[in-house]
């Protein structure tokens, strides 16, 4: 709600001179003022009835991962105008979801009257001369738009209210570009009763004080075509009812997001683009993360390239003096938290066309922890030589021969560093996840990559961990979405033609909808490897076993808390986690494309009966006590907590206060069997049993999980 009129407002109109004598002038986009004496920000508008976007983001954030309010998130994107109503100008959002995509004038109108639009400002009108009207948006500006209050209140962490007292807007960060103008805000949210997460993450959990950024964005001229969407391939769609499409079409109208890249030479089988595409790399990134995000982002150069573009993109400095913020500048930011989450590659769409106008990727500092955790939990120094590794192309060297963080261990955590930067540009040129490419030579980068921990003669091979560089899904889905066309008819044509030459070349596509540990493809599972589960789960666990057997105190550095090794168990105990989920979506398993009638694709495929039994023996030998069991010598390591530290997110829990085996092996058990017992799973046992009775019924793996646990011989002692 707006506030009551001020008495400048309802004083009339006067000349915009001398409403902002006394301000300081900023020219631009759209041209502003601010007064310091009062803290008001004015806005000269001479663009009415005109489109233009309004974007949204937090500047700042809280450093909690469970609350995800990071720095440099992104909000909503947002088609606006101003329109003058009386002595006020409306601020009004433009439904973007329902259109009439080429219809009449009258058609499209009755689809604009028959949606609504959001009036999302009333700014009173200050002064007015020559076309230019004055009004004053501090009140607008000044307020929750990301609404950091909803999320903390979701998470159940408070009930805050905004404090427009210690709240104002941010000078530093509030300037006016030809083509953008750029508004930032400080806001305090205040509150009785915050919660402990929010406690945990600010000098005073009664005062959180955040910064949200706004951009007032010229809309992309002419020029772009929007492109149809595919669920073969893997680019974002945007979806939005077309009410001029006839009836025996779907009325949803999908199109693909994509940034706008066109030829220098169109007639030229590779050409430099017109415009390329420019990210800038946050300034606070240290080495070596620096040189590996700039690494890996780059790796999407060469990709273009099969799309026909040479020099299509480029990794960068952000220049002295640019604002991250800038909705000019698409940035590689770096985050901070106080525990373990995801980094995020979102973007800025045109709401009207699905082109990409500005990527905000987030790469998130504490993933290195994960990657070094898993490193040093495989460190058997006192197994003897061990293979080769050249991931980061810096010639062969011992791996893992002795805990060497500044050495080893930093090739290990940026090969996978690289692999990264590359995953979330990548979700920022178009690109969904891809989460079955593992199965098939580990051939995207938008898949998630659990580290190929090799078990060779004996020894332990981390030198092929993470692939180092694109494959062939990401040179598919880039050839997609950026291939130039010279016609409508072309296009369609090799559209097709491309998808074609992947189902020839075994280039499959699955993404999180259907990669969940509820799915029935177990191919298409986050974090593995292999292209068969049954043979990949039986290799991890060899590899596990052998970790186990070779875990000890060499996996922390000499005069690190002995309770440290806590951390590194974990990655060790858990090595075949993944494996295990991929195995049991093989009971009761389908497997399944996006098919397209005509296209050749088989629809879906319901899993050998000796494969699902296969995999259920694997899942009931993994709940076997010898299976579970952590070696007394190990847990004799590892003491509780100590003084000065805090219970980590990367080891397991006990409600005992002291390390306990039971529950680690409680945590894995309770893995597997509630994973066969899942109701979706359990669910699709009766309908295949029914349409297949060599197929396992659900009363087969229930009876065979209570036989394999609950009545199980208990061994004589």
């Amino acid at each position: 709600p707006q506030p009551p009129p001020t008495a400048a407002a309802t004083s009339g109109p006067g000349s915009i001179a001398r409403k902002t004598a006394g301000a300081e002038r900023h020219d631009g986009f759209i041209p502003f003022y601010y007064d310091e004496r009062t803290g008001k920000l004015l806005l000269e508008v001479a663009r009415l009835d005109q489109d233009f976007l309004l974007l949204n983001s937090l500047a700042t954030g809280l450093g909690s991962d469970r609350l995800g309010l990071d720095r440099g998130s992104i909000g909503e994107e947002a088609v606006v105008r101003f329109e003058r109503h009386g002595p006020k100008l409306f601020l009004v959002r433009r439904n973007t979801n329902f259109r009439a995509v080429g219809g009449s004038p009258e058609l499209v109108r009755s689809v604009d009257e028959s949606f609504a639009a959001s009036v999302l400002a009333a700014l009173p009108i200050l002064a007015e001369e020559d076309g230019r009207i004055l009004v004053d948006a501090t009140d607008f500006f000044v307020q929750d738009f990301y609404d950091v209050r909803r999320t903390i209140r979701q998470a159940r962490q408070g009930d805050f209210r905004l404090d427009r007292d210690r709240s104002s807007i941010y000078l530093p960060r509030t300037k006016a570009f030809p083509k953008n103008t750029e508004v930032e805000v400080l806001l305090t949210f205040a509150s009785d009763n915050p919660g402990n997460e929010i406690v945990r993450h600010t000098p005073d959990g009664r005062s959180l004080s955040l910064r949200e950024h706004y951009s007032l964005v010229e809309l992309p001229g002419p020029g772009f075509t929007p492109r149809a969407f595919d669920p073969r391939v893997g680019i974002w769609p945007l979806a939005f009812f077309d009410f001029n499409q006839p009836f025996d079409k779907d009325p949803v109208r999908r199109w693909a997001q994509r940034w706008r890249l066109v030829k220098k030479n169109p007639n030229a089988a590779l050409s430099d683009p017109v415009q390329p595409i420019v990210y800038y790399l946050d300034p606070a990134i240290p080495e070596p993360y620096r040189t590996a995000f700039k690494e890996g982002a780059g790796w999407w150069t060469k990709v273009f390239e099969a799309a026909g573009f040479t020099n299509a993109f480029r990794v960068e400095d952000l220049p002295p003096g640019a604002d991250p913020m800038d909705a000019r500048y698409s940035v590689i930011q770096w985050v901070h938290r106080s525990d373990p989450g995801f980094s995020i590659g979102p973007s800025f769409v045109d709401p009207r066309t699905g082109e990409i106008i500005k990527a905000a990727v987030r790469l998130e500092s504490h993933r290195s922890i994960t990657d070094y955790n898993i490193w040093a939990g495989a460190n058997p120094s006192v197994a003897g030589p061990l293979g080769q590794c050249d991931v980061a192309d810096d010639g062969p060297g011992d791996w893992i021969a002795a805990l060497d963080p500044d050495a080893d261990a930093t090739a290990f955590a940026m090969a996978r560093r690289r692999q990264h930067a590359a995953h979330e540009v990548g979700h920022t040129l178009g690109l969904a996840h891809n989460f079955i490419a593992g199965s098939y030579g580990r051939a995207s980068v938008m898949d998630y990559p659990g580290p190929l921990i090799r078990l060779e003669n004996g020894h332990l091979d981390l030198s092929d961990a993470y692939r180092n560089g694109p494959g062939a899904y990401d040179s598919l889905a880039i050839r997609w979405a950026y291939t130039q066309f010279a016609s409508p008819e072309e296009e369609a044509r090799g559209l097709e033609a491309i998808v074609q030459d992947g189902i020839r070349r075994g280039i499959r596509f699955i993404t999180d909808q259907d990669a969940g540990p509820d799915g029935s493809i177990p191919m298409a599972t986050r974090w593995v490897n292999g292209s068969e589960i049954l043979p990949e789960l039986d290799r991890v666990t060899r590899v596990r076993d052998y970790l186990l057997d070779h875990f000890g105190p060499a996996a922390i550095a000499t005069g690190e808390p002995m309770w440290r090794l806590g951390d590194r168990l974990g990655p060790v105990y858990l090595h075949h986690r993944y494996a295990l989920e991929a195995a049991l979506k093989a009971v009761g398993g389908m497997d399944f494309t996006y098919a397209l009638r005509g296209d050749g694709e088989t629809p879906t495929r319901i899993l050998d009966p000796q494969e699902q039994r296969g995999a259920l023996d694997r899942l009931l030998a993994a709940l076997q006590p010898d299976a579970l069991a952590i070696p007394e010598r190990i847990t004799a390591l590892i003491p509780p907590v100590p003084y000065g530290y805090r219970e980590e997110a990367y080891s397991f829990r006990s409600p005992s206060g002291v390390f306990d085996p039971i529950a680690a092996a409680r945590t894995l058990a309770s893995f597997i069997a509630d994973g066969l017992l899942e109701p979706r799973r359990a669910a699709r046992l009766v309908a295949q049993h029914a349409r297949n009775p060599q197929a396992p019924s659900l009363e087969e793996v229930t009876s065979r999980l209570v036989e394999a646990t609950w009545e199980r011989p208990t061994p004589a002692v």
